[in-house]
C-alpha cells in the first residue's frame, strides 16, 4: 500500500510541474468571459446557454486532462527507462499500475474540482441559483465516476497503443458516447460512459437523479474501473521489459 502512495504521489507532483493544467485552466477562463459578454434571447435564454457552455468545457478539459495523463505514464517511463529502477525497489507490476491510475484519478479530480468551483461561482455571480445544489452536486459525483472510466480505460490502452493514438481514441470516444450515445449498432453490449453525464439536467434545471439510479451509476463506474484495472494488470505482467 505505501508503494501505490508513493507513486500516487510522484504523479501527482507531474502535474504541478507541467504546463498543460495551467493552460487549460486559463483557456477555460477566456472561455467563461467570452461567453458572459454574449447577450441573447432574453435573460432566461442567455442563463441556459451560459450554463451550458460553461458546465460543457468543464466536462471536455478535465476528461482531456484524465486522458492525456494517463495515457503518458507508463509508456514515458518505459521510454526513459525509468521503470526499471522503480520495478527494482521492490514495487510490484500490479502496484505500480494501481499507484498510476489513483495519482491519474486524483490529478482529475483536483482539475475538475478547481475548474467545477469556477464556472459555478461564474452562475453565482450572475445571480443564476436555478440549478438545485443537490442536482449540481450529483453531476460532480458522477463527473467523477467519468473521470475513474477514462482514467483506466487510457492507462489499459496505452499498454497498446501510442499516447497520440490512446488520446485521441479516448476522446472520440468520449465525444461519440456523449452525442450520439446508444444510436451506434449493437451498442448495448458496450459501456455506457455517456450515462454519467448529467449535464442536460443541470442546463434546463431537471429533476435530480434518483438516489437508486445515482447508486447504480456509482457501482456501473467502480465495475468497470475494477475491469480495466485488472486487464491492465494482466497485459502488463506478461510484457518483458
Amino acid at each position: 500500500m505505501k508503494n501505490i502512495v508513493v507513486i500516487a504521489g510522484i504523479v501527482i507532483k507531474e502535474l504541478i510541474r507541467r504546463k498543460d493544467f495551467y493552460l487549460i485552466f486559463a483557456l477555460l477562463l477566456v472561455i467563461i468571459f467570452y461567453a458572459a459578454g454574449v447577450s441573447f434571447g432574453g435573460q432566461a435564454g442567455f442563463e441556459r446557454y451560459f450554463r451550458e457552455i460553461g458546465i460543457s468545457f468543464t466536462y471536455i478539459f478535465s476528461v482531456i486532462i484524465a486522458v492525456v495523463f494517463a495515457s503518458r505514464q507508463i509508456p514515458q517511463e518505459v521510454e526513459a527507462k525509468t521503470i526499471y529502477p522503480i520495478l527494482a525497489h521492490p514495487v510490484s507490476r500490479g502496484e505500480l499500475i494501481v499507484g498510476k491510475f489513483l495519482g491519474v484519478l486524483l490529478i482529475s479530480i483536483i482539475s475538475f474540482t478547481l475548474f467545477y468551483i469556477t464556472i459555478l461561482a461564474s452562475f453565482f455571480l450572475r445571480g443564476d441559483f436555478s440549478s438545485p445544489p443537490l442536482l449540481l452536486l450529483e453531476g460532480y459525483v458522477l463527473h467523477i465516476c467519468l473521470l475513474s472510466f477514462f482514467a483506466s480505460l487510457s492507462i489499459l490502452l496505452s499498454l497498446y497503443l501510442s499516447i497520440a493514438a490512446n488520446v485521441g481514441i479516448s476522446v472520440i470516444l468520449y465525444f461519440a458516447t456523449s452525442w450520439f450515445g446508444v444510436t451506434f449498432p449493437a451498442y448495448i453490449f458496450l459501456p455506457h460512459p455517456e450515462l454519467f453525464d448529467i449535464k442536460e439536467k443541470i442546463v434546463h434545471t431537471w429533476d435530480v437523479v434518483a438516489p437508486w439510479a445515482l447508486s447504480f451509476l456509482i457501482v456501473y463506474a467502480c465495475i468497470y474501473t475494477a475491469i480495466f484495472i485488472m486487464l491492465s494488470y494482466l497485459a502488463f505482467r506478461r510484457r518483458n521489459l
